[in-house]
This record gives structure tokens, C-alpha cells and sequence, in this order.
């Protein structure tokens, strides 16, 4: 349904939006001035947010999760018609958002992560790895394969939740007998298997075309270690359920902020220990018209660049590098490595966030901020959840307190291992 024809007619508009600077922002002004319309008209938070009939985006009033969460049902259109779908954010921060999408913001979404992996090489019939946050064999299989094939998408799906050292050259293995073209990875999975190969001085033994990361932050020193030994360009994908945001690298290493899929606005939020300037994203939706998001606080950073055009030609906006989503880990019962815990805190009722602690081998402490509704059957609900993707002998603990441990400059760290691995 996301891959039809309706997804390739968004796809060639958006194709022509790269090079052209005067056709871009035609494109860009014409969705902005949609959304807010559209929103002050139909959208009950705005209507109330707002007075009178708006002449820039400045006359919205910023917005954060919390205001979301609190009145999630006042951003939802209120002539919602057709398909539409409920998801739920990765919820980095321990604060999963539940947001309906409609079936066309579905169909943008997959045109704009099209035309990303069009930049990466990939053609139709190309064979691909999906090395992500999927369950795809059951938590407690202990001996490969750990894969499955998807032949319909012409992909070998491979588990990220088994991937201890002494099965990390079956996954390689398993790949490269696939033929594998594209690998589209979290940048956690990704890097084991580079620090695997770096670790036993050895190279990836087929031939890719790219590796495509999403969901976490991609630190340059592993950018750097995957493409050398994977012996390919990496390709990183910045996005949010939200939709507000998305910035794409390109073939040269440069990461684009996509103007044509959000209006994005840079907060300036201070300097980095080197000088640099550091902005906040706030972002503006053009691709859920069910559930419009206007002047949306992401929390997430990015640091800025002094380029201001990029070898490949596109005419985006060029940022230096994103900070955030830099996946913390906790030690499983099998003494694996778990970088996804996003999906943990997802279906517990009354969490308004969580953060992990790991002191000791085999026990966990979940801190957690929560309302009336997180009830004795929720707070089981959680540990079960824990031990599903940690292993079931692990001791777990609850705390509920105000506020959770935070670094020096007020980030909140969704896991806090204090292990030596």
C-alpha cells in the first residue's frame, strides 16, 4: 500500500525539489502555509492557540511531548476521513507518544526514505540486510541462524538482539552468502560487526553499494570504522515518528536538513567544548495532515556547519553533525550488549518516563516518573517486558521518583551502565 503508485507520484515531485533552489522553496513556503491554515481552521489546539488568522509561523507558539501528551486528542483534525493508523514514538527519552498518522502521511514518508536509498545506490531488485529492532527469531534461541528471508523484498532480515561475539561471523557470513547490495542497520548493530571485523583485522568479504543507518545517533570515529571495514559509504538517516524533522547525509558525508519534508527552525542552544555552535531542532510537519505538529520541541540538537554548499549539489542545508539518540546499553543474562531499549517502556499505561540503571551483573533498576493509571498489573507489564529482551533471570527493580539522574548539562541518559565490559 506504501509502495504504489501514489508513493512514486510523491517521489518524482520530491526529486525535482533537490537541485533547484527557487523550486524547493516554492515547494516548502506552498506545504508551510497549508499546514498552518489547515491547522488553525480544523485542529482544535490551534484554534485556541492562535487568534485571528495568522501572517508568519512566529504567531504558533512553541510546543513540546508534554503538551502533545497532555492534550493529545486537541491535535488531532476534527474532519479526520479514511484509513489511518496509530503508532507510538521509539520513546529514546523513556516517553513513548501515541500519534495517528493517515494512510498518505504513510505513502510521504516511504517517498522521502526512497529517495534517501536512491541516494545510497539502491535499484529496484537490488538485495538487501535489515539489521534493526525487529523480533525476528524467538529471545531465547541460542543457536543461529538468527535470520530470516524476506523474498518478497528480496531482503535477509537479521536479528539485533542475539548478536553476542561468538555469533557476530555467522551474521557476516550470512549476509555475504546472501549477495547483500544495501545493509539498512541501527548504527549499534552496524558498528559491532565493524569493531568485530577491526577487532580480528579483517574486511567485509562481499562487495556493498552502502550501508543505510537510522534511528540512532552514528558517532563520525564509527561512521568512519564501518566504512573501512565494510569498505563503503555510509548513509544516516535522521527522523522522527513525529514527522517534524528529517536530515539525511549524502555521498560525500555531508547531512542535509530536508527542507521539502519539514520546515525546520534551529534554536540557537549554546556552544560546544570546541567552539562550535549548537542549535535545537524545532520542527513543523508537512506530511500528517491528521495530526499537525506546529513549532515542535524535539529535545535533539545539532551542531552547525560553516558550508554552505556541498559537493554533491543539492541545494539543503548543510549541518556539521546531530547529537542525541547516542544509544546507551545494558549487559543482558547472555552478557550481550543491548543498545534498543526503546521499545521496553512501549504498552505500559500511566509511564511518563524511565531510565535504567545497571550496577551489578543480572540486576536492573528501572527509575520511573508515572500517574495514577501505572498500577500494580503496569508496573508487571514493564518487568516482563525487560526480561523479555534482557533474559528472564534478571532481577529487576522499580523505583518511582520525581526526576531521573542527569549529566552536567541536563541530559537525561535513557541507561546507565556502571559495568567494566
Amino acid at each position: 500500500m506504501r509502495e504504489g503508485k501514489s508513493q512514486l507520484a510523491v517521489l518524482k515531485i520530491i526529486k525535482y525539489n533537490e537541485y533547484d533552489p527557487v523550486t524547493i522553496k516554492e515547494f516548502s513556503d506552498s506545504r508551510l502555509t497549508s499546514v498552518l491554515e489547515k491547522a488553525q481552521a480544523d485542529v482544535p489546539f490551534y484554534k485556541s492557540d492562535v487568534k485571528g488568522i495568522p501572517v508568519d509561523l512566529a504567531e504558533f507558539s512553541l510546543i513540546s511531548k508534554f503538551d502533545v501528551k497532555d492534550r493529545a486528542d486537541d491535535f488531532l483534525v476534527g474532519s479526520n476521513r479514511g484509513v489511518f493508523v496509530t503508532g507510538t514514538t521509539s520513546g529514546t527519552t523513556g516517553t513513548p507518544l501515541a500519534i495517528k498518522q493517515s494512510m498518505e502521511s504513510i505513502i510521504r514518508e516511504q517517498a522521502f526514505v526512497t529517495r534517501h536509498l536512491e541516494w545510497a545506490g539502491f535499484a529496484a531488485g537490488d538485495k538487501r540486510a535489515w539489521i534493526r529492532g525487529d523480533m525476528i527469531v524467538p529471545l531465547n534461541q541460542k543457536k543461529a541462524p538468527f535470520w530470516r528471508y524476506s523474498y518478497f523484498e528480496n531482503m535477509i532480515m537479521l536479528s539485533s538482539f542475539h548478536m553476542s561475539q561468538q555469533h557476530l561471523s555467522s551474521y557476516i557470513k550470512a549476509m555475504a552468502d546472501f549477495d547483500t547490495q544495501i545493509i539498512q542497520a541501527y548504527p549499534s548493530s552496524i558498528v559491532t560487526l565493524a569493531k568485530y571485523l577491526d577487532a580480528n583485522d579483517l574486511y567485509y568479504p562481499g562487495v556493498l553499494k552502502s550501508i543505510v543507518t537510522s534511528s540512532e545517533s552514528l558517532a563520525k570515529e564509527d561512521k568512519i570504522l564501518v566504512e573501512k571495514r565494510f569498505q563503503c559509504t555510509v548513509f544516516d538517516w535522521y527522523g522522527l515518528f513525529e514527522r517534524v524533522a528529517a536530515i539525511a547525509s549524502c555521498e560525500y558525508g555531508r547531512y542535509h536538513i530536508l527542507t521539502d519534508y519539514s520546515h525546520v527552525e534551529l534554536v540557537p542552544a549554546g556552544k560546544t567544548e570546541e567552539g562550535k555552535e549548537r542549535a535545537e531542532i524545532v520542527g513543523t510537519n508537512f506530511n500528517n495532515s491528521l495530526y499537525p505538529l506546529i513549532r515542535y520541541k524535539t529535545g535533539d540538537h545539532v551542531i552547525l556547519s560553516e558550508e554552505v554548499a556541498c559537493p554533491c549539489g543539492r541545494v539543503f542545508p548543510i549541518v556539521d553533525s546531530i547529537e542525541g539518540r547516542v544509544g546507551d546499553y545494558l549487559v543482558a543474562e547472555d552478557g550481550q550488549k543491548v543498545h534498543i531499549l526503546n521499545h521496553i517502556p512501549k504498552g505500559v499505561n500511566g509511564l511518563l518516563g524511565t531510565q535504567f540503571i545497571q550496577k551489578e551483573l543480572m540486576k536492573i533498576e528501572v527509575l520511573v516518573t508515572c500517574n495514577s493509571d501505572f498500577i500494580d498489573s503496569e508496573r508487571l507489564k514493564l518487568i516482563t517486558n525487560i526480561k523479555e529482551r534482557l533474559g528472564h533471570k534478571m532481577e529487576v527493580t522499580i523505583t518511582v521518583v520525581n526526576d531521573f539522574i542527569r549529566t552536567k548539562n541536563g541530559k537525561m541518559r535513557q541507561a546507565i551502565c556502571e559495568l567494566q565490559r
